[in-house]
Formats: C-alpha cells, structure tokens, sequence
C-alpha cells in the first residue's frame, strides 16, 4: 500500500510540473506578443485594425453591398482610416462606437446607400488632424 501512495504522488508531481511548463511557455509566448504590439496601447490599436478589417471584409461582401457605393470607395476609406490608425492618428473611442453601430445596425440586414455613405463619413470623422503641422 505504501509503495503505492509512492507511485500515486511521484505521478502527481511529474503532472504537476508538467504544467507549470505549459503555463510558463505560455506566460512567456503572450509576453513576447504582448511586446510586439507595443504594449497596452499598442494592444488597443492592433484591435482595432482587425476589427476595421473584419467590417471592411463584411462591407465588401456581395450581399452586403449597396448597389450605389463601389468596391473602390469602401477599400479608400478603410485604407485612410487604416493608415491613421497605423500612425496613432485617430480618435479610439469614436472608432469603436462606429464599428460596433456598423455591426449591431448592419449583421443581419443589408444596408441602403445612405446608410453606407454616412457610415463611411463617420468612419473618417474618426481621423484626427495631424497636429505636427500646427506647431
């Protein structure tokens, strides 16, 4: 019985430290992402350039797209606000609050043109001037 017991908790270490390998491996992984996306902030921006992209592919979609709005003008604006997203040049808050209005709104249904057109103008209110050029 004690040579047992032995067996049982020799096996429960080795799974223990088995473990503790995995979550170390993969402390060590998110870490070094975490450093590639330039931290926190950099974290909030690399969200939301997947997430532009996610509504950008869903726009763009056959059946998501109005007849009146080209495939061309929608790739512009998302490249615009994808640019200044990758120059730090852009409101967060308001882009966030115009791609969830987009998701919630437009999931299910297809958008009309106006629709489409004032999304896209909200999307580009979302670009911040370039305040290098004011100093």
């Amino acid at each position: 019985m004690a040579t047992i017991r032995k067996k049982l908790s020799g096996c429960y270490r080795r799974v223990l430290i088995f473990l503790l390998v995995i979550v170390a491996i993969g402390l060590v992984a998110v870490g070094v992402v975490y450093r590639q996306v330039g931290g926190g902030e950099g974290a909030r921006y690399w969200m939301a350039e997947h997430a532009l992209n996610r509504v950008e592919k869903h726009l763009k979609s056959e059946n998501q797209r109005p007849d009146g709005i080209s495939e061309e003008q929608i790739v512009e604006n998302f490249q615009r606000v994808r640019e200044a997203t990758q120059r730090r040049q852009i409101n967060l808050v308001s882009l966030y609050a115009a791609l969830k209005s987009y998701q919630t709104e437009f999931n299910v249904k297809k958008p009309s043109t106006p629709e489409i057109q004032a999304f896209l103008r909200t999307l580009a209110d979302t670009i911040l001037e370039n305040t290098d050029s004011k100093n």
